[in-house]
């Protein structure tokens, strides 16, 4: 994963292909936090600004499949584009 500011300007690099915490399979990033929804295992993962692992959100009940897209909201929830699933999944992200 590389993380790049808003200029384009890479910032950090973290992770690797894997089932792993801090690790992902197939994946979409938020482009303001680093929320990672990583459909091929399952979960959405959170990391801090230096690319550490934080925690994750597991959906295995309700699996993502194919997300496009997500977002980090200012109350705490993490909004997924699920494609595969043709709808929008809200979750609630704690640290």
């Amino acid at each position: 994963m590389q993380v790049f500011d808003s200029d384009g300007q890479f910032v950090l690099a973290f992770g690797s292909h894997g089932e792993s915490n801090g690790q992902f399979n197939a994946h979409t990033v938020d482009a303001h936090n680093i929320i990672v929804a990583d459909w091929g295992n399952c979960r959405i993962q959170g990391f801090d600004s230096g690319g550490s692992f934080l925690s994750y959100i597991n959906t295995l009940a309700d699996p993502l499949h194919g997300s496009q897209g997500l977002a980090y909201t200012p109350d705490g929830h993490v909004v997924v584009a699920d494609s595969g699933n043709h709808c929008l999944k809200v979750y609630r992200y704690l640290q």
